[in-house]
Formats: C-alpha cells, sequence, structure tokens
C-alpha cells in the first residue's frame, strides 16, 4: 500500500502523516489551509475491495458523510468535507487528539470506574442523538469510539450506517453481513432475522462496554 508523503496535497489539505491504515484505505492527520485547523483525512482507493467499484466507494463515502452531517453532537465527529483527487476518494472530519477504546481494552485497569461509566454514558448519549435525527450507526465497536485527551467520547465511522427510514440496507449486497462480528446480536450473527434498528445499536454499546 503506497502512502501520501508529509507536504503533498489531497484536494485542498496538506498532508502531514499517517494516523493509521486498514484493509481499505488509510487515514492521514492534515491540515486545512483555508481555516488553518487540523483534520483526520480517511482515504479510500479503487482495487482495495475488489468486489467494489469507484462509483460504488465514491456514494458509499458521500452517504457516509450525509449521515453524520445530520448529526450535531459533542460526541459525534464532525464531518466537514468529501471528495476526490485522482484515484483517491476522501473523508475530512474533525481530529480527535487521543485513543481509541481498543487501546484502553488492553489495560482496562488503567481507567477508573468512573471514567468507564462516563464512556458509556456518553456513548449512549451519542447514540440517542442519532437515533433521534433518523441515523444507525450500525456498527459500533471500540474501535470505531475515540477517547480524547480530557476524557470525551467522540463515535466515528458511520461507513456502514443508514437512515432509519431507508427501505434498504444501502450498499450491502445480497447475503453481504454488516457490521463486526463481536458486537453483533447473536441472532443476527447467526443468520436469523432481526430488526435493523436502535435496539440493535443499543445491543452493541452494551457489548462493546462489557
Amino acid at each position: 500500500m503506497s502512502f501520501l508523503t508529509p507536504g503533498s496535497r489531497l484536494g485542498r489539505f496538506e498532508i502531514s502523516t499517517v494516523l493509521g491504515q486498514g484493509a481499505m484505505g488509510v487515514v492521514y492527520l492534515a491540515n486545512d489551509p483555508q481555516i488553518g485547523r487540523p483534520v483526520a483525512i480517511k482515504t479510500v482507493r479503487p482495487g482495495m475491495d475488489r468486489d467494489e467499484t469507484a462509483i460504488e466507494i465514491e456514494e458509499r463515502l458521500r452517504k457516509e458523510a450525509r449521515l453524520a452531517g445530520r448529526l450535531q453532537h459533542p460526541n459525534i465527529v464532525t464531518i466537514y468535507d468529501v471528495g476526490r483527487d485522482g484515484d483517491d476518494y476522501f473523508i475530512a472530519m474533525e481530529y480527535v487528539e487521543g485513543k481509541s477504546l481498543t487501546r484502553y481494552l488492553v489495560a482496562p485497569d488503567d481507567l477508573p470506574l468512573s471514567a468507564k461509566i462516563a464512556i458509556v454514558r456518553q456513548t449512549a448519549e451519542a447514540l440517542a442523538h442519532a437515533h433521534e435525527r433518523g441515523v444507525l450507526h450500525r456498527d459500533i465497536k471500540p474501535g470505531n469510539i475515540l477517547i480524547a485527551r480530557d476524557g470525551r467520547v467522540k463515535v466515528t465511522d458511520f461507513g456502514i450506517g443508514r437512515f432509519t427510514n431507508a427501505t434498504t440496507s444501502d450498499l450491502t449486497r445480497t447475503g453481504q453481513m454488516i457490521g463486526s462480528p463481536p458486537t453483533c446480536r447473536r441472532s443476527r450473527c447467526a443468520g436469523r432475522s432481526w430488526t435493523d434498528g436502535p435496539t440493535s445499536s443499543r445491543w452493541a454499546s452494551c457489548s462493546t462496554s462489557s
């Protein structure tokens, strides 16, 4: 996998460094020179998933931006922009200086009980706001819960989310599983019928915090 070098540009954004990478792309720390603020840039390049076309990638990212763009909550990462630069499709979002909940699960004793309760409460408040605005996350897991240095929770990655009034599971192929197995409801993982709604997000939130 190739990386953008520090100082290079993606759209109007100036790349600073790599924050992380996954099977589908790379996340960078970048600078928005127009207003002088740091941003996180999630990139996806066609070919990373041989079953997904460039058109599907672009629509998936735009859908993620539309979902998160409907939300305005202190515990949800803010989306700033979505676009394309050459072969790279990207989303620019709020940069959270901190760690994902996954890091804390390696050494759970590092978090006092009061902090654990605060994480569950803030995550639940973020999901409640999303549900009130008609948005389902559908992939709540430790890696998608960021803990800022001041202890604030930031829920991120609405990539497989959907609107509650959607008639189909957007961009999910027939027979394709969505979400992460460790936080799926048992009935869902077993292939039985289930309701894709707020109850599923609450289940995932409880599974994540257990």
